[in-house]
């Protein structure tokens, strides 16, 4: 059994599960969010392989900008961030508190501390002395996922939403930040990172009770497949979150667009390029409980040369493979025809 430990790059608190990355398990991925966010280059290629450095101060300011959540800080979660509003009521986030950059929140994990009831208020005052802040790239990020996050709730008919004041919060100690984030894990227990999504969708499921349609969010990709699919199979193959498969017949290639996160690999691979991410309404109640769509139904006939099963597309019964072997070799069959 594979010992997946072996696999994680960790500095101090923050950690990078090499095998959740895309650009470590999927060759035609050029995924660099992490890359972006980071003001320290801690991030580097060895050998093609993504790896974490030492250099890493911990900020956190690149957690929410990874599609896979390959990305983690020790003692760090939403979970604790919905605790810490519950118990006090009224707060004021900043990485002046205990919490690490705002960048840790994902747009779809804005999304979920809204949909749990929680209008919030934080402040990016600090952003602009911030050295992890390099080019305002961080501060622009964070800033949009919130626009996001509060557009996607009022698009269900909510009325939370996330303020970004002007003032500075009460201030709060350090010494908890240090402590919970930048202390050495004290624990060997290794952090695997949860199915992308997985907070939006359990927040869903609490908050919409009947169907409702969104459209054009950053985190969500639905699809459609042309008919000039082959059926070849590689894009189900090459899913990283399964959101492709198939029926027990193989003849219907299903999705759920509540697995998908836009890596891109399925189109890249696909060389007839069938496939493809289109502007089109989700239903919220679908994206949340994973329901699968049929995006192209195959009619499968066997091959009147090799005997296998094909998608056929009319006319004659013979695939694709076998009438591109005949068509290139024809003067072979040709000459052997003679012969008799």
């Amino acid at each position: 059994m594979l010992d997946r430990t072996l696999y994680i790059d960790r500095t101090g608190a923050f950690a990078l599960d090499r095998l959740s990355c895309l650009r470590n398990e999927y060759a035609k991925n050029e995924c660099e969010e992490c890359l972006t966010h980071c003001s320290e280059n801690a991030f580097v290629f060895e050998q093609g392989k993504l790896r974490l450095s030492a250099v890493c101060t911990q900020c956190g300011a690149c957690m929410g900008a990874c599609p896979t959540k390959a990305l983690s800080l020790y003692g760090f979660s939403i979970e604790k961030v919905f605790e810490s509003i519950t118990k006090e009521g009224n707060v004021t986030l900043s990485c002046q508190g205990e919490m690490p950059c705002l960048g840790a929140l994902s747009v779809d994990e804005w999304c979920a501390l809204l949909l749990e009831g929680k209008s919030v208020s934080c402040t990016l005052l600090e952003c602009a002395s911030c050295h992890h802040n390099h080019a305002g790239v961080v501060e622009q990020s964070i800033r949009k996922r919130i626009e996001e996050a509060n557009a996607f709730v009022a698009a269900l008919h909510k009325n939370e939403r996330i303020t970004i004041v002007t003032h500075k919060p009460q201030e709060h100690s350090r010494r908890a930040l240090f402590e919970r984030f930048l202390a050495p894990p004290k624990t060997t227990t290794p952090h695997f990172p949860e199915a992308p999504l997985t907070h939006l969708k359990r927040a869903l499921k609490k908050t919409v009770s009947q169907s409702v349609t969104v459209e054009n969010f950053s985190f969500l990709y639905p699809k459609a497949i042309l008919q000039s699919c082959d059926n070849c199979k590689e894009c189900v193959q090459f899913c990283p979150t399964h959101a492709l498969s198939y029926n027990t017949q193989q003849s219907d290639i299903l999705f759920q667009v509540g697995k998908c996160i836009g890596c891109g690999i399925c189109e890249t691979i696909c060389h007839k390029e069938a496939i493809q991410t289109i502007e089109k309404e989700v239903d919220v109640i679908d994206f949340a409980y994973d329901r699968a769509q049929v995006l192209l139904r195959h009619d499968l006939q066997v091959c009147h040369t090799c005997k296998c099963a094909f998608s056929y597309k009319g006319g004659e019964k013979i695939c694709e493979r076998c009438a591109c072997f005949e068509k290139e070799h024809s003067e072979m069959f040709l000459l052997a025809s003679q012969s008799h």
